[in-house]
């Protein structure tokens, strides 16, 4: 009994490493960091060396998804990186203190955001620790050994998520949100008990006409209810370089549409028999993973006249005119959503020295025109004195966009620019008319 007993534990410890992954990693540690930070960065290094060898295990390219990784974590850790360099003016002469104290937490800031960046530890299952050390030589060098369970399951989304980038909205839902703004009027004066009782009756229409017409990339459509409709609005509320990194699971690849309808009664004439309305509104349509508004489409101003009748009556027709306002739009939303581009790579530009904001946008609208094949979008980020953000979403790797912008400085423009191109920046210097006239 008992050897069966010592055979079934070694069988199940067989198991158990069968079914785990051995990793490592090392951390170079300074003064500053304390042994909590130390632990979670070694914890990180080895969990990132377990996440390697799950992906040669499952026959993906895990050099393909590491540059990938790495691509997205600058484009979100150089806007943060960029408020620590104006915090501490380090483009402006700082002295030794503050330039030492930008570097102290700007390696802080990065290491820890890298740490939480794409959620990667959401794969691990459970993990042990098996040892952590430290180099005889020098006590600053850490290292660590650790297994862990992962889940493939999500990893294998997790890489493709990376990797391929937002090629469309396939397996994503399509959020729809209406919002109904009421002037000089209200429910009751329309009949209706319960503002639901409209509301509901009208995006149910639309509910679904999108369900019937759907395009094939996207797999189901609802209202955006309360729960839901406060997790976006949280959301919306990060800044720029987070939502990129924590988009929640049930936003990803999904788009988010935005209707707005406006009902004013003008009057209520009892002389006339008539009762005069006001419809206007508007609509648009987001990508919730990348946070670009694809389309946008405004409802003009119509007064509409009806007789007085019942007030039940009266809902009725107004409820059958609200339901028309957007529809006529929903056959080019569609068209949207169908040609979606595909967008693998995000990267920030900064502009320097413009001459006003009409520049920026001609370059904006060059650079749209020579990345027609690479589906490239710029978006305006920011613009202050002298010095402009620009995002740019393209498919393709970051290589063919620079050489896209080094061809664009050499052609001949309206527009005399020179391209930068360093570790801590990529961006885009105008020239003054007397820098072009000497060039030239």
């Amino acid at each position: 009994m008992l050897r069966y007993i010592i055979a079934l534990l070694f069988m199940s410890q067989l198991t158990l490493a069968a079914n785990s992954v051995q990793g490592q990693g090392s951390f170079y540690a300074t003064n500053d960091d304390s042994l909590s930070f130390v632990n979670e960065q070694l914890k990180h290094e080895g969990f990132v060396d377990i996440i390697s060898k799950e992906f040669t295990a499952m026959g993906l390219n895990t050099d393909l998804f590491w540059q990938k990784y790495e691509q997205d974590f600058k484009v979100a850790f150089d806007r943060v990186d960029s408020a620590l360099k104006q915090q501490f003016k380090i483009e402006e002469n700082p002295d030794r203190d503050q330039k030492e104290s930008y570097e102290r937490i700007s390696r802080h800031k990065k290491l820890k955001m890298r740490r939480s960046f794409g959620r990667l530890n959401r794969v691990i299952k459970s993990y042990s620790i098996k040892k952590i050390s430290r180099s005889a030589q020098n006590p600053k060098s850490r290292f660590i050994r650790l297994e862990a369970k992962v889940d493939r399951n999500l990893l294998g989304k997790i890489y493709y998520q990376f990797v391929r980038g937002k090629k469309s909205t396939e397996y994503g839902t399509l959020y729809i949100h209406v919002d109904y703004n009421l002037k000089n009027l209200t429910f009751a004066e329309l009949g209706v008990g319960n503002e639901k009782d409209f509301t509901d009756v009208v995006n149910n229409y639309w509910l679904k006409w999108f369900s019937q017409n759907k395009p094939k990339n996207i797999a189901n459509v609802e209202i955006l209810e309360t729960t839901k409709l406060k997790r976006l609005q949280e959301y919306f509320k990060l800044p720029y370089e987070k939502m990129m990194q924590e988009i929640p699971e049930l936003f990803v690849n999904s788009l988010y549409l935005r209707i707005e309808i406006n009902l004013e009664k003008i009057k209520k004439d009892v002389k006339f028999n008539q009762y005069v309305f006001a419809y206007e509104g508007g609509m648009f349509l987001q990508d919730l993973q990348n946070a670009q508004v694809l389309t946008s489409y405004q409802f003009d101003r119509q007064i509409k006249s009806y007789p007085l009748v019942e007030e039940k009556n009266i809902s009725s027709l107004v409820a059958n005119y609200v339901y028309r306002m957007p529809f006529g739009h929903f056959s080019k939303l569609n068209g949207v959503i169908k040609g979606i581009p595909p967008m693998t790579g995000i990267q920030r530009l900064a502009l320097y020295d413009y001459n006003n904001i009409g520049e920026v946008y001609e370059l904006m609208k060059i650079m749209e025109n020579n990345g027609i094949k690479y589906s490239l979008k710029p978006r305006l980020e920011s613009i202050g004195n002298g010095r402009a953000e620009v995002v740019v979403f393209y498919d393709g790797a970051l290589d063919q966009l620079k050489s896209m912008l080094k061809s664009m400085q050499a052609a001949k423009t309206s527009l005399s620019f020179d391209f930068i191109d360093t570790d801590s920046v990529i961006g885009i210097k105008f020239n003054k008319l007397g820098d072009k006239e000497t060039k030239l």
